[in-house]
């Protein structure tokens, strides 16, 4: 199988933690035949993999956050304890397209399940998309779900104080911008716990379709700098397959931090693509989830016996 050859300069600085794959050899093959590639299919390949969610999660679909029709969340929740982390998911889409629930199908139910089985509340969110709302909206609107988690959490369970905000593809890059930039973390009605980002974009150039093309806008709204001075603890990863951009950002965000003197948690995902890293949460193949769960228990107080 063809490997990711990292660039010697970064390999030399931080090298990454890399996770073992244990992906059906069916759908490695499959994997590793579309290529760098974000490929739609991907979803198909774990379809079997995946279950109803199980009658003792208590999901509470579309809750308005605001007046939008795409300002809704999902939250999960066993109905039971209290004082529970709270997940809040947030996914990609280039910032057109997406939806924390789409087609009917488990995306991202799967991630939501295996934060309550893991002791936590879930929140898998929506936001208004490009091109027809620009930043800061998408952001605007990731405070906003924020807030609203943290204003309802003690009805489902959760702690308004410890919350973990997960972004995959695009929606990485929307927390690396929340993250890093002050006002978003304020508009939440206060700090997160930790921030989890999956193979996203962290500076951005030429054009694009939220943020815009101004070159010193762009620069103005990426997340680096701000990355470089949060102290909210980061954990990144990227995909062995992911596409080139994907790939040179994630090892970019891990350099410049390590040239800061604050190298994250950053992870290569061993085998797997763009999609199927986050696909394969609450399947048998655990490589990501077995490095995230001890990142969030250790920035939330989680207790392992909660698995």
């Amino acid at each position: 199988m063809k490997r990711f050859l990292f660039p010697l300069a970064i390999a030399a600085l931080a090298i990454p933690t890399v996770a073992n794959a244990d992906l059906p050899q069916d759908v490695q093959a499959a994997i590793v035949k579309m290529g760098h590639v974000n490929d739609p299919a991907t979803g198909k390949l774990f379809v079997s993999m995946h279950k109803p969610v199980p009658a003792d999660i208590r999901v509470s679909r579309d809750l308005a956050y605001g007046s939008d029709p795409l300002q809704k969340l999902d939250v999960f929740t066993s109905g039971q304890g209290a004082g529970k982390p709270i997940l809040v998911f947030v996914h990609g889409g280039g910032f057109t397209r997406g939806d924390k629930h789409g087609g009917g199908g488990y995306a991202y139910d799967n991630m939501m399940v295996w934060a309550v089985q893991h002791g936590m509340v879930g929140a898998e969110i929506n936001y208004r998309l490009a091109p027809k709302n620009m930043y800061p909206d998408a952001n605007d609107d990731a405070a906003a779900a924020v807030k609203f988690v943290r204003d309802h959490a003690r009805d489902y369970g959760g702690d308004p104080s410890t919350i973990v905000v997960w972004g995959h593809s695009a929606g990485a890059s929307l927390v690396g911008i929340f993250v890093s930039h002050p006002q978003f973390i304020s508009a939440s009605g206060g700090p997160i716990a930790a921030a989890i980002m999956s193979s996203g974009g962290y500076e951005f150039k030429g054009k694009n379709s939220y943020l815009g093309d101004d070159p010193a806008k762009l620069a103005e709204r990426s997340s680096v700098e701000g990355l470089k001075k949060t102290t909210i603890p980061l954990f990144f990863t990227r995909a062995e397959w992911d596409p080139p951009n994907q790939m040179q950002q994630g090892d970019m965000i891990n350099k410049v931090l390590c040239d800061a003197g604050k190298c994250p948690g950053f992870h290569l995902m061993k085998g797997h693509n763009h999609m199927s890293q986050v696909f394969s949460v609450n399947t048998s193949e655990t490589q990501l989830t077995d490095l995230v769960l001890p990142f969030i228990q250790k920035n939330t107080g989680l207790k392992a016996a909660s698995n």
